[in-house]
């Protein structure tokens, strides 16, 4: 059972490379962009660059806790982000991460209301880490394997303030706690908890993220995701205290479900595309989000 699941990690890992893109990094709404976190280290002296486009639209945000039409009259609020993803095994326990994206947005008022289109662009906010596994299932194989990752959140350079803005414009830092267990040779599962802390008045958050994949033969694979952030407090868009340059403090919160197909073209070389949408929030757009993405793995895998 060792020997296959160890084979099942270093598949895994690879494919969890573009799952960080796909399902969560580049799935959440603008206040909550972030890294993803794994509890499945590749063997040291390996890693992996990805790189992925990204699309979110919506026509509906959730004004307060209530969804309702975007201003304008339910015009498309639309963000396009390329990112570049980066991992590398240090030692037989430690990793380090790096996230890094472009991204542009366009708002176009409805009928009836003077036409303007809206942009603005930048770079997205950075995402730099370090994950220490605590436990690695494949030496216990009555334990899950088991990760503490902590990051610096490095703000990005566009315009913050607007409801179509790249980002909340907040330096800060991240830290979570990751779970995962191989349950057979082909079926994985994974748990993120973790906890986000940013300035400019932009509110603490708790996050959590559930993984599963599945690998139906050597180059096909399956991901489910659901993804989860709650804010501490902040406000409401367009409640007691809000202006539109205070867009960075209001209390974002959303969840997200999404999937993901996987191939591997070579050892080295694997493919992904991927589709998500937010099911429930609260001041956060309620994004579709589509896009696919490419892995180069390297190393002695």
């Amino acid at each position: 059972m060792k020997n296959g699941k160890a084979a099942f990690a270093r598949r895994l890992f690879r494919h969890t490379s573009v799952a960080a893109l796909a399902a969560l990094g580049c799935a959440l709404p603008p206040a909550a962009w972030a890294a993803d976190g794994t509890a499945w280290l590749s063997e040291p002296g390996t890693g992996h660059v990805s790189l992925s486009y990204v699309m979110q639209s919506a026509n509906e945000f959730y004004l307060g806790a209530t969804k309702v039409p975007t201003p304008g009259g339910g015009e498309d609020l639309q963000q396009d982000t390329v990112w570049l993803n980066a991992n590398y095994t240090l030692a037989d326990a430690w990793a380090l991460d790096l996230q890094l994206g472009w991204a542009k947005t366009d708002f176009i008022t409805g009928p009836g209301i003077p036409t303007t289109d809206e942009s603005f662009d930048g770079l997205v906010d950075a995402n730099l880490g370090v994950t220490w596994r605590v436990v690695d299932e494949l030496e216990w194989d009555n334990l899950p394997s088991v990760a503490v990752r902590a990051a610096a959140i490095i703000a990005g350079d566009y315009e913050p303030g607007h409801i179509n803005s790249v980002g909340d414009g907040g330096d800060g830092f991240e830290i979570s706690v990751i779970v995962g267990k191989f349950l057979t040779n082909r079926v994985g599962v994974s748990a993120e908890f973790g906890y986000r802390n940013r300035n400019k008045g932009i509110p603490e958050n708790y996050f959590t993220n559930l993984s599963g994949i599945f690998l139906v033969n050597e180059r096909l694979s399956l991901g489910l995701d659901y993804r989860r952030v709650d804010a501490e407090s902040g406000l409401d868009i367009g409640g007691p205290g809000f202006s539109p340059d205070r867009f960075p403090e209001v209390q974002d919160e959303n969840q997200l479900l999404g999937g993901r197909l996987f191939f591997s073209a070579t050892p080295n070389l694997n493919f992904a595309v991927f589709y998500a949408a937010v099911i429930d929030g609260r001041n956060t757009k309620a994004d579709s989000v589509v896009g696919g993405g490419a892995t180069w793995s390297f190393g002695n895998y």
